[in-house]
């Protein structure tokens, strides 16, 4: 899936170029460059680093709740630090552990202007996280991530947060900040500076000067593959283009099982129609040869019927029909085969019903024995333990 990440700062759709990345399916930028909307690459997804000072990464004591309480909750608990109504802010907990937690602030207003912009363009962002959220130097380092006008302060086990850039010099934000952890006994070992490409040039030797800290130079600040954040699009932001995109990709696989299933389901009914007009054809083919053999009947059931004359027939010519004993025990034996010798303890025949009451040895393989009889055209019941009971299938 190609993805097209857009870094947006607070001058944008104001100022409508921003920066852009183009993410292969490696995650990796194939192409990057800076243009307003018209000139971004086409990709299958939209996602947004919401850069600089627009959002602030606070930290509070927060008791364990359900997720029903979440928001409310947040809210109270930070309430002290907002700078604005909280009602105004839109707040997204990145992670909870014990009883401190941490959010991430974006106001709603500036959430609902990036949003709509970007929806009518036709570029609905999956998802939307803070350039503040990246991932943690070294225990006992602080890097300090430069953009074009900003940077962030990043720490182990500290929020990161914004520095505004004034010129190449170090900014006086960043200079407070360290003094302020040497007072505290919290400065660390060194700072490490990465730079972005965009970013103005230092003297890291002046820096360090300024600071009284060691200053080293990183590898350069790419915004583009920062570690996958918190997504702040819920609640109201919710994005439910995900969903959508995922049934885009699969229609083309899900319209051709659904075809294949209604050509089965067509042919299926077609083949069950054939075969029922298949037995409407026999069916009135028996009706009629049974009113030409015998007119004087009357019609109850063919099948049934020409098979009874049949044997009556056979009868009044000295031969057997197949529902007499003989003929029903010649099947028998067809059916068991060896296995009758050994299988058969006693036989009960009356009117075309024979009753075979097995030997205790061939109870265990009765099972058997009954689908090989009924193979044989008989309709076979079980009348008791060892005990079956014979017909000749008059619909075989």
């Amino acid at each position: 899936m190609s993805i097209l990440r857009l870094y947006i700062d607070e001058t944008w759709p104001a100022e409508p170029a921003c920066d852009w990345a183009l993410l292969g399916r490696d995650r990796q930028p194939t192409s990057e460059g800076r243009s307003e909307p018209r000139h971004w690459p086409a990709a299958e997804r939209c996602e947004v680093i919401l850069a600089g000072s627009q959002a602030v990464w606070l930290s509070a004591r927060l008791p364990k709740v359900s997720k029903r309480e979440h928001e409310r909750v947040l809210r109270f608990a930070f309430e002290d630090q907002l700078v604005q109504e909280p009602d105004s802010q839109h707040l997204t907990l990145t992670d909870h552990s014990g009883e401190t937690a941490r959010v991430i602030v974006v106001a709603c207003d500036r959430l609902r202007q990036i949003v709509a912009q970007l929806s009518a363009l036709g570029r609905m962002p999956a998802i939307l996280r803070a350039e503040l959220e990246g991932d943690e130097p070294n225990n006992g380092v602080w890097r300090f991530d430069m953009a074009a006008h900003h940077g962030v302060l990043r720490g182990t086990g500290v929020n990161a947060f914004p520095i505004d850039l004034a010129d190449n010099h170090a900014p006086s934000s960043l200079v407070a900040v360290i003094a302020a952890a040497r007072t505290a006994n919290s400065l660390p070992a060194r700072l490490t500076i990465s730079r972005a490409p965009s970013a103005p040039t230092i003297d890291a030797a002046a820096w360090q000067a300024t600071l009284g800290l060691p200053v080293e130079m990183g590898p350069a600040y790419r915004w583009a593959t920062l570690p996958t954040g918190t997504n702040l699009l819920h609640g109201e932001f919710r994005h439910s283009g995900g969903r959508n995109a995922l049934l885009r990709q699969m229609r083309p696989a899900l319209l051709l099982i659904t075809t294949a299933l209604i050509v089965n389901l067509v042919a299926s009914l077609v083949t069950v129609l054939w075969q029922r007009q298949q037995i409407a054809d026999t069916r009135s083919n028996m009706q009629t040869v049974f009113k030409s053999a015998f007119p004087n009947q009357p019609l109850v059931d063919a099948s049934a019927q020409m098979r009874s004359q049949l044997n009556q027939m056979r009868r009044s010519r000295g031969l057997l029909g197949d529902d007499d004993l003989v003929a029903l025990l010649a099947t028998v034996g067809e059916a068991l085969g060896a296995d009758a010798r050994d299988s058969l303890g006693s036989i009960k025949f009356e009117s075309g019903r024979l009753e075979l009451t097995l030997t205790p040895q061939a109870i265990p393989n009765i099972d058997a024995m009954i689908k090989r009889l009924q193979a044989r055209g008989l309709s076979v019941g079980r009348l008791g333990d060892g005990v079956l009971a014979l017909r000749r299938d008059i619909t075989k």
